[in-house]
């Protein structure tokens, strides 16, 4: 134990370095929310990704990354008249 002790206090920054890291990583892991999630995940999505410095990607105005794509996709696709339903939705489960 004194040995890893030893190691942390005298590579400080290469640990803060790697913990960051991993810690980053650990966080981009996680999915983005889709429209049927849960308003707690949605927040702890953003809020994880804000102190991970993921900014771009906890606020994040693409399309593609709504939570609310899918649903706004098919709606689209129901106004111009197609049958065809381009994008699949889970019904969201009952509490």
């Amino acid at each position: 134990m004194n040995f890893i002790w030893g190691f942390l206090n005298d590579h400080q920054v290469l640990c803060t370095v790697a913990a960051g890291y991993t810690w980053s990583a650990f966080i981009s892991a996680l999915p983005a929310p889709q429209a049927n999630s849960s308003v707690m995940y949605q927040f702890w999505f953003k809020f994880l990704n804000v102190l991970a410095a993921n900014i771009s990607r906890a606020q994040s105005t693409r399309v593609e990354s709504s939570p609310n794509f899918a649903a706004a996709f098919n709606a689209q696709n129901a106004k111009t008249g197609t049958d065809k339903v381009v994008v699949e939705m889970d019904p969201a489960p009952k509490p």
